[in-house]
């Protein structure tokens, strides 16, 4: 199977030598997160193809804006497109342009961004959610509950935040949830601070 390492997987190299903090308590409960995960789930489906993942959310009410794009995002995603060519070079593959939505939701203004990864005859179809800025945790726990199972990694240190699950559908291949606080080692990396949640799925290449 395809296996294409997405930008947030350095994240967790990087982040995986850092000693362990004990989480902080104030405010992480008031992140509307079950209406954004709900939101996101519900916007995202299946994610069997770019072009029917794009389909899905548009119909979920989500505003393209690919053409604009997000000012809040623009350092994410010129470091994504660069890392995403560097690796889908060495494979022999091709990237999708990335489609880009935004909503706001609970009153927090999100950003929805579907890519596509085609290599070795088999598709690696991303759906992720950006809330740049946001400076509350939802917390492992609480997204766990939301999931219905616990992660399969699951990394705390320094303030930063990966958990990494199974998927919340069978068609998928993960579902990750990310917490970056501004000055995180990890910004430097990604070039974004923030909650960020992501689905991956897998599969071959449809032949039209």
């Amino acid at each position: 199977m395809l296996r294409f390492s997405l930008p947030f997987g350095a994240a967790i190299a990087a982040l995986a030598p850092l000693p362990a903090t004990a989480a902080e308590g104030g405010g992480v409960a008031s992140y509307p997160i079950e209406p954004v995960f709900t939101a996101f789930r519900d916007a995202c489906g299946p994610v069997p193809s770019w072009e029917e993942t794009v389909a899905h959310v548009t119909a979920a009410g989500w505003t393209d804006v690919s053409e604009t794009g997000i000012p809040e995002l623009a350092e994410f995603m010129a470091f994504a497109e660069e890392a995403g060519q560097e690796a889908v070079a060495e494979l022999g593959g091709a990237m999708s342009a990335p489609a880009l939505f935004s909503k706001a939701v609970a009153g927090e203004n999100l950003a929805i961004v579907v890519t596509e990864v085609v290599a070795e005859g088999e598709r690696v179809t991303g759906c992720r959610l950006f809330d740049p800025g946001e400076t509350r945790d939802a917390g492992a726990a609480t997204v766990s509950a939301l999931v219905g199972s616990e992660p399969t990694r699951l990394l705390e240190r320094e303030g930063n935040t990966i958990a990494k699950y199974d998927g919340l559908d069978s068609a998928h291949e993960s579902f990750d949830y990310f917490f970056i606080p501004s000055g995180s080692p990890l910004e430097a990396i990604v070039q974004f601070n923030g909650l960020a949640m992501k689905i991956d799925s897998t599969g071959p290449v449809s032949v039209q």
